[in-house]
């Protein structure tokens, strides 16, 4: 709950002057959780004539975030909401360094991660504006020394800018593009996120305008929008300015909720698919941007026709499971007759979530100083687009989403109870006391924590490196389990108990690093004749002795090089070299 007068807390109130003559106002918060306190800051522009009815939609969305952070382990967050008018509310929360308790400010630098996707797409859509370039001619044309191998059509801008090109995915990093790129199906037919599309696109812009990425960005985005604090590249003048990020202590195993954090290795970053840092104000005057339609206070970035081509919905693409189509850098949705643009970001050790309704004429944009696997701060935009949706139409203000259930809670914890037997003997004993399951291991009960589907993270030593899996039939339930590559028949398991793989499969097994932190680590187990990914993700032969992971017709694929005395000694994934580490 939130801090009041009459406690200890310090929360104080003044007034100051913008660089216009709206006043705002700056309160100093501690919101109460019961994960600890959260030390706030907000600026809110009076100067804006709707922020006044927006009062008590803050004040909600100011506990939901102090429980979220708790929830989460978060150490800092940064927020900024807007309307057409512009800034509604700037605010920040938790700590910029842990290590000296120095508080996020509103001068403090995020780096946004793929929200800068929007930007290139923006970029390009004014070039094409100004008539430099033709978005459906082939790309080569402009990047003649860019070799791709292809049985289709040509790829053109229009196709990187959707993520229909055919190209790879996985590879962030400019080496990739160095090589030959290749593709497996007809551009424009499906959607493949793809960070090595979005880096191409970067290199169009230099090509077409002559100049660099970061100097376009910037003369033709962020003075424009009068984005001062903001850099179109990461480098280490940045650095002093930036919030210290954090990342799991242990990046090449499972992470489990409110695990250990480190202070993350500081990466310049200067790639078109993730390269922008900003403040929460210069944010909500890239919202309001959006919310205006290109328009700005003075003149216009794209013109009507322009902006509609930027956000118009060009393929089906899920937003985070939800529906949803993608256009030129952003995901446009209809949620309840509103059109939403959406985005989220996720760097090294910074995760990112923009929302803009488009129909309502608010935005929200928050960002976290942490990767947390996977997590973005999606449901702290959405909230707040509902409580200024619910502030503006009149309606009760929505409660807050609950927070997560306990990762030890199993309401079918009974399903994995009961002993698995290994094929030469060794056991692994469950055992499900009412919402709890426990793996039982040298008479010690750990408590397993819930990794996702029927996967679970076990906090020990000998089985924190894979998560513990389970193969669950439709009639039978629960059969198989499995930790990295062993496997384990359980008492309802009537399949067969040998397998045959190729010989040479056995040389690919093993522990392989890139000493990138964008990329890590990866290890490769032999399970049951076939191959997997960190112990959970099955790799697909292919015709040419690569394999693909996932989708077989994708265009990532990952091949074992360099074989001595019979084991590869480089794991090459769609151009990214991981070479043979001997730890476990």
């Amino acid at each position: 709950m939130r801090g009041s007068s009459k406690s200890n807390l310090s929360r104080r109130r003044f007034l100051s002057a913008t660089a216009k003559t709206a006043v705002a106002t700056i309160a100093y918060t501690t919101l109460k959780t019961k994960g600890g306190d959260v030390f706030a800051t907000s600026i809110e522009t009076q100067g804006n004539g709707s922020a006044a009815k927006f009062q008590p939609a803050f004040a909600k969305l100011d506990d939901y975030i102090a429980r979220h952070m708790a929830d989460l382990g978060a150490p800092g967050m940064t927020l900024a909401l807007a309307n057409r008018e512009g800034a509604l509310r700037i605010s920040t929360y938790g700590f910029a360094d842990t290590k000296t308790n120095a508080r996020v400010t509103s001068d403090t630098l995020y780096q946004i991660g793929s929200i800068s996707k929007s930007f290139v797409a923006l970029t390009l859509v004014q070039q094409h504006q100004d008539g430099k370039i033709d978005l459906h001619k082939p790309i080569v044309e402009y990047l003649p020394w860019l070799k791709i191998s292809s049985q289709f059509a040509p790829i053109t801008t229009h196709h990187l800018l959707n993520h229909t090109s055919g190209l790879p995915g996985a590879p962030l990093l400019l080496d990739a593009l160095l090589g030959e790129l290749w593709t497996t199906y007809a551009p424009g037919n499906r959607f493949l996120y793809s960070n090595t599309g979005y880096n191409i696109l970067g290199f169009i812009v230099e090509a077409v305008e002559k100049r660099s990425f970061a100097d376009t960005v910037s003369t033709r985005l962020l003075k424009p929008l009068s984005m001062s604090a903001s850099y179109p590249v990461i480098t280490n003048e940045t650095r002093r300015k930036s919030a210290i990020g954090y990342a799991p202590l242990n990046t090449d195993r499972p992470f489990p909720l409110k695990g250990t954090l480190a202070e993350s290795p500081w990466l310049e970053m200067d790639m078109a698919a993730g390269s922008i840092a900003s403040t929460p104000g210069d944010m909500a005057k890239y919202i309001r941007m959006l919310l205006n339609r290109g328009a700005l206070p003075n003149g216009r970035i794209l013109s009507e026709e322009n902006f509609n081509l930027f956000i118009k919905p060009s393929i089906k693409s899920p937003f985070r499971g939800e529906d949803a189509s993608y256009g030129y850098g952003l995901w446009n949705s209809d949620i309840a007759g509103h059109t939403r643009l959406r985005h989220t970001g996720g760097m090294v050790a910074f995760s990112s979530s923009i929302d803009v309704d488009l129909t309502a004429g608010v935005g929200a944009f928050a960002s976290v100083n942490a990767s947390l696997r996977g997590y973005r701060p999606v449901t702290v935009t959405r909230y707040a687009i509902d409580l200024l949706n619910a502030s503006l139409d009149g309606k009760p203000l929505p409660d807050a989403p609950a927070s997560p259930p306990s990762p030890t809670e199993m309401p079918n914890a009974a399903d994995y109870a009961g002993t698995y037997t290994s094929v030469d003997g060794n056991k692994l004993e469950l055992v499900a006391d009412g919402t709890k399951l426990f793996l039982v291991h040298r008479g010690e009960r750990i408590l397993l924590e819930r990794g996702g589907g029927e996967s679970f993270i076990v906090k020990h030593p000998e089985f924190e490196i894979f998560q513990l899996g389970f193969v669950r039939e439709n009639q039978k339930g629960i059969t198989e389990a499995y930790h990295g590559g062993n496997w384990y028949m359980g008492a309802k398991y009537d399949g067969p108990k040998s397998f045959n793989a190729p010989k040479d499969w056995e040389g690919y097994v093993g522990h392989y690093s890139n000493d990138s932190p964008w990329y890590g680590d990866l290890r490769v187990v032999l399970r049951k004749g076939q191959l997997y990914l960190n112990g959970s993700q099955r790799l697909t032969p292919r015709p040419d002795g690569r394999f693909g992971s996932g989708d077989p017709e994708a265009p990532d694929r990952l091949g074992f090089e360099s074989i001595i005395d019979g084991r590869a000694m480089r794991l090459n994934y769609s151009g990214i070299i991981y070479r043979r580490t001997f730890t476990p």
